[in-house]
């Protein structure tokens, strides 16, 4: 069985280094992100919801109902509804001579 040591620890740092640390810990500034941390920050926010988004309107989760199936179908209606043409607006491009 090992022996406790029983004497006090003792501080390793002279008493102005310590000051000088603990200065350092309550300075704002210090515990500011520097501009790569956000970078970082920035970076990982694109990727998750980039990878969120292609796995709420993008996957296969093959063909049975899941949770995601009314947000896709939605979401299909609107792209749908966006690249194709109304009646309306195909007889204006007729009467205009460009389709």
């Amino acid at each position: 069985m090992a022996k406790a040591n029983d004497q006090a620890p003792q501080p390793l740092a002279e008493p102005h280094i310590r000051e000088k640390f603990k200065r350092r810990l309550h300075s704002p500034g210090s515990i500011a992100p520097n501009l790569r941390a956000r970078q970082i920050q920035v970076f990982s926010w694109a990727i998750s919801l980039s990878v969120t988004g292609y796995v709420i309107f993008l996957a296969d989760f093959g063909t049975q109902e899941h949770c995601f199936s009314p947000v896709r179908r939605w979401f299909e209606t609107k792209r749908q509804s966006f690249w194709t043409l109304s009646p309306q607006e195909r007889q204006d491009l007729k009467e205009q001579g460009k389709l």
